[in-house]
């Protein structure tokens, strides 16, 4: 490495362009923006401004040891992307699989010889005779949503405040807790309604529309939550499955241009599959155990794939500041 050039990356590209391999370029930036992170411009997102880049100090190896680095690095780099493309397909199986497994347990159920009927629903297909199918505003009673105090109100939000959910807080799993809480004069001022533990909820708009959560907590929500509440025909568990199976319905059913939603009279109308509650919590236990599995299996892949990342930006790094030799 040529040690005697220790340029700003401004002072380098003016100088040095002419003699740099671009694809060494392209690995020498890499490393300069991980390296120079903490110096990003942070208002409401980070930014790498122009003059941050001038200032960027980058070493610069000789011709030959560019293209040494250039040749050792892409065949390096294109080993380790195939392993990450690998991984990330078999994410994506398993999270087909997931659907599948959770989409059939809550249209066919579990008895592989039951008698069925055609439902009439085209994402439920058939379904076992003795089950019903119903719209959704059939199945839960008091469907409804929350609203947002308003934001430039201090007094409206407490770190030790009640519950108070966002989109943002789904996660396709239960919710333990929100990122904001509210006070208890926003709940007076704004007639905040409270939803009970194992009330579904599900995502209208936004970058989660179609998320879904169910409650294990008591909590009041925005206005782009739609809350199923919790009922005694209508297994909480089951619920949740059962919305997990119908968003892409739900989705193909959203209106708007750049923002789709999902009405709550679009989730009204949904028709859904119902089992007796027995047969109900027997499906729940069954995904519940088939979905841990599953989501193991995810996790770990999706392990692999984060250090196999970082291993690639850490070799990277090494090799163009000549902390590994390559020639």
């Amino acid at each position: 490495m040529n040690k005697d050039i220790n340029a700003t990356f401004g002072a380098f590209m003016m100088r040095y362009i002419p003699k740099i391999n671009k694809k060494y370029g392209f690995y020498l930036f890499q490393t300069a923006i991980g390296r120079y992170k903490g110096y990003f411009a942070t208002t409401t997102i980070n930014q790498l401004t122009k003059s941050t880049i001038g200032e960027m100090k980058v070493p610069l190896a000789n011709t030959e040891e560019q293209t040494a680095i250039v040749d050792f690095l892409d065949k390096k780099c294109s080993e380790i992307d195939n392993v990450i493309s690998a991984q990330q397909k078999r994410i994506a199986l398993l999270q087909e699989l997931k659907q599948s497994v959770i989409t059939h347990a809550v249209t066919k159920g579990l008895d592989p010889n039951v008698e069925m009927k055609d439902s009439g629903v085209e994402w439920i297909g058939e379904v076992p005779k003795h089950w019903d199918v119903m719209k959704t505003s059939l199945a839960f009673q008091g469907i409804g949503s929350g609203t947002t105090p308003s934001t430039s109100k201090k007094e409206f939000y407490d770190e030790e405040g009640k519950y108070w959910l966002q989109t943002g807080d789904l996660n396709d799993g239960v919710i333990l807790g929100t990122s904001k809480k509210v006070s208890d004069i926003a709940i007076k001022v704004c007639n905040l309604k409270f939803y009970p533990k194992d009330s579904v909820v599900i995502a209208m708009y936004g970058a989660t529309i179609g998320k879904v959560g169910i409650l294990g907590i008591k909590t009041a929500t925005n206005q782009a939550c739609c809350v199923l509440p919790a009922n005694n025909h209508m297994v909480a568990k089951y619920s949740f499955y059962e919305f997990l199976a119908c968003k892409p319905a739900l989705l193909v059913s959203a209106i708007g241009g750049g923002q789709p939603n999902i009405s709550q009279d679009t989730i009204r109308k949904q028709k859904i599959a119902v089992p007796p509650v027995e047969e109900q919590k027997m499906i729940a236990d069954y995904l519940g155990k088939k979905c841990v599995s599953i989501d193991s299996s995810i996790s770990k892949a999706q392990h692999q794939v984060d250090l196999l990342q970082e291993y690639k930006q850490s070799l990277i790094t090494e090799v163009v500041t000549g902390k590994r030799k390559v020639c």
